[in-house]
């Protein structure tokens, strides 16, 4: 079955849910609310799939005089030839819409470190990749396909696997990669932004409104907060499950991104599915 012909059979599923839940039928007792608590956010003991993709998660900055926004972008595919490589990222539409400041650029870490592991080497400061390159969108699902060309020697991790078959992570364990802006939420008592996981269940499927398209996305229960928009969600392999972006929620879905993390019954995020993404990389990336 091709990516389109997924798409199409998870969009058919998504028709008999309700717009205001997303839920998981059994056999015997009929349509059941998963629910999960938040797990916060961390930047430590990476679980496997985290892992996997931490090195291919970048922070998209807008920055300007006395002023950033920060969103989040991770590699999709890398192609190179004649010392130069040209790198794919995934990142939120509005990103790129929302960027009027006059410097735009990729960063895999946010905080200049003073030495290296040995204690004793001064770190150099993070590298920053400009000169980004807007390759195709889809305004449907907020999303944006965009390029920047480093030496082919410069490592940025491995793209993370795009398969269309995120269907198969229902009911696991997902995470969450991002630049969440922790200082938003006062309860989580934290004030550094930088890389950051959490942990969550992909728990059915769900529609909302974004610009006047009404799309089939996925409910979750990782944690999301300003700053994760364009970030990665995979499952324990380390591959994309789908992308946490603005504008799935809304008053009349009862969908929300900013939730209090002590509310057992609240959804936390939709994601993009990955069969989306997929699509949107067959139609404007490289051959």
């Amino acid at each position: 079955m091709g990516a389109g012909q997924r798409l199409s059979l998870i969009l058919a599923c998504a028709l008999s849910l309700p717009a205001v839940a997303a839920v998981a039928p059994t056999a015997a007792h009929g349509p059941t609310i998963v629910h999960t608590v938040a797990e916060g956010f961390h930047t430590d003991r990476l679980p496997p799939g985290v892992r996997t993709v931490w090195p291919s998660v970048f922070a998209f900055v807008c920055e300007g005089p006395g002023s950033i926004y920060i969103a989040t972008a991770f590699l999709v595919r890398r192609t190179a030839r004649g010392g130069i490589a040209d790198n794919y990222f995934i990142t939120a539409g509005h990103a790129i819409e929302d960027c009027k400041l006059p410097r735009r650029y990729l960063v895999g870490d946010l905080q200049q470190q003073r030495f290296e592991s040995d204690r004793i080497t001064l770190a150099a400061p993070p590298r920053r990749l400009g000169g980004i390159e807007v390759i195709g969108r889809d305004d449907a699902y907020d999303m944006a396909l965009i390029k920047v060309a480093t030496p082919a020697a410069v490592n940025l991790g491995i793209p993370i696997r795009v398969d269309g078959k995120c269907d198969a992570a229902l009911r696991q364990e997902i995470y969450a990669v991002g630049f969440p802006g922790v200082g938003k939420r006062r309860s989580l008592r934290l004030g550094r932004e930088v890389k950051r996981w959490s942990k969550g269940e992909h728990v059915g499927l769900g529609r909302a409104d974004h610009n006047g398209v009404m799309a089939t996305y996925i409910a979750s229960t990782v944690d999301s907060l300003p700053g994760n928009s364009g970030g990665p969600v995979v499952d324990a392999a380390g591959v994309l499950v789908g992308v946490v972006v603005k504008g799935a929620s809304n008053a009349e879905n009862g969908f929300r991104y900013d939730v209090d993390p002590r509310k057992k019954d609240d959804w936390q995020s939709f994601l993009v599915p990955c069969q989306a993404v997929l699509r949107m990389m067959e139609r404007s990336g490289p051959e």
